[in-house]
């Protein structure tokens, strides 16, 4: 748990630095991957509340990085999407996530790099795995 603990606050680093919380930075990447998505999907997808969501939405709308639209299929949901000072934003946390990964890993070598992601996904898939059998409505 120390292990899991330190990593996290550690890897957070750059954005809090730059005053930026790691659940904005997760929202920003989330929607990227996604492309668009339902605000219920992402408050899912980052296990939070909806007035979470909402707050974090606002305030990243506000700064104009997000847009909410309605969504095409079902009048009820919003989607949100990244807007161009958005991508500009991303591109910057994608570097700031580069450089502090490569100076976090910079201790290890390729072959221990290579076998902590085989470690690591394998892990991932074991408890992708059971996620499934407790709850067989979830997709991955």
């Amino acid at each position: 748990m120390r292990t899991t603990h330190t990593l996290r606050r550690f890897a957070g680093q750059p954005y809090v630095q730059r005053g930026w919380s790691t659940s904005r930075v997760l929202l920003m990447l989330a929607v990227d991957e996604a492309g668009s998505l339902r605000m219920g999907e992402l408050k899912d997808r980052l296990g939070v509340t909806g007035r979470s969501i909402t707050s974090l939405v606002d305030g990243l709308e506000d700064e104009g990085l997000l847009r909410r639209h309605s969504d095409p299929d079902d009048r009820r949901s919003i989607r949100l999407e990244i807007t161009p000072k958005g991508h500009e934003h991303l591109g910057e946390i994608k570097a700031l996530h580069d450089a502090h990964a490569e100076h976090t890993f910079a201790i290890l070598s390729d072959a221990e790099r290579t076998s902590l992601l085989e470690i690591l996904n394998h892990l991932r898939e074991h408890v992708a795995g059971q996620q499934s059998e407790k709850d067989p409505t979830r997709s991955h």
